[in-house]
């Protein structure tokens, strides 16, 4: 094990996989609340603060697209700034609401929930939109919306190959994401191999790294419509995805007497 040196008053070290990290006292180890892509739905955003909040959250950390979809991004952004998330990261929703993606990069049904939510926010919440970031990190742990390379692309990380390429464009021990809406965890082994595990709770192993995907909040796509995020213990090392159900029926409702795309309604139903 590395020798742990001394570190001036109001910073703490913590060892990483190969040497010890010097970090500010508020970035010790720490229970954080991981979530991402809740998509202006309410309901499941409701759920899963008071989830984060029972299981003893310390920090939350939100990976972006807050906005798009559904029918309530104005309380959604406020019920998130009253979480006094840590980090906030820039989803490619929230950048096409500001401006800074093109909507040719969206589905129709998409394209249609971004124009719909322009005409909803107020100028503090294009603010708040335009302060985010694409990328965040807290010592050894990397934040970003939908993959380490090219972040700016919004590139889908779905096939297992271009999982295995990302392990190369971040340095920490593990980075979290979101986009694609399906919760795993990616194990990248010392000899370099990667393998996509299963579990839904997994003690992380200080000799690997990790992409570990958060799933969404507002729209999940894996099959399963029970809203999702994730609880991580930077001391144990102890990562926990979880499923909870919610009241999709009334966003089902609320989306349709918006008139948002019928497709986004049903899409809750089914978690695809």
């Amino acid at each position: 094990m590395p020798v742990k040196p001394l570190y001036p008053k109001g910073f703490l070290f913590c060892l990483g996989p190969d040497n010890w990290y010097l970090i500010p006292a508020k970035m010790g180890p720490m229970r954080y609340g991981l979530f991402s892509d809740v998509h202006s739905n309410l309901e499941a955003m409701t759920v899963v603060a008071r989830a984060m909040k029972a299981e003893g959250a310390e920090e939350y950390l939100c990976l972006g697209d807050f906005v798009g979809y559904y029918s309530n991004p104005v309380e959604v952004i406020e019920l998130i700034e009253s979480l006094h998330c840590w980090k906030l990261i820039l989803g490619n929703h929230d950048a096409a609401c500001i401006g800074q993606t093109p909507l040719s990069k969206f589905n129709q049904p998409a394209a249609e929930a971004i124009h719909w939510t322009r005409k909803r926010l107020k100028p503090r919440h294009f603010q708040f939109l335009e302060n985010l970031r694409m990328n965040e990190e807290i010592g050894e742990i990397q934040l970003v919306h939908a993959s380490p390379f090219q972040s700016e692309e919004w590139h889908y990380l779905i096939q297992k190959e271009d999982v295995e390429r990302n392990f190369r464009y971040f340095q920490g021990f593990v980075c979290f994401f979101g986009h694609v809406h399906k919760p795993f965890i990616a194990e990248q082994k010392p000899d370099g191999s990667v393998e996509i595990l299963e579990q839904q709770e997994y003690t992380l192993r200080k000799d690997c790294r990790y992409l570990v995907n958060v799933g969404s909040v507002g729209q999940p796509r894996d099959g399963n419509p029970q809203t999702c995020y994730v609880m991580y213990d930077s001391s144990s090392k102890k990562l926990s995805i979880r499923r909870l159900d919610y009241d999709y029926e009334t966003t089902v409702k609320k989306t349709l007497e918006a008139g948002l795309p019928d497709y986004l309604a049903q899409r809750l139903k089914t978690g695809k």
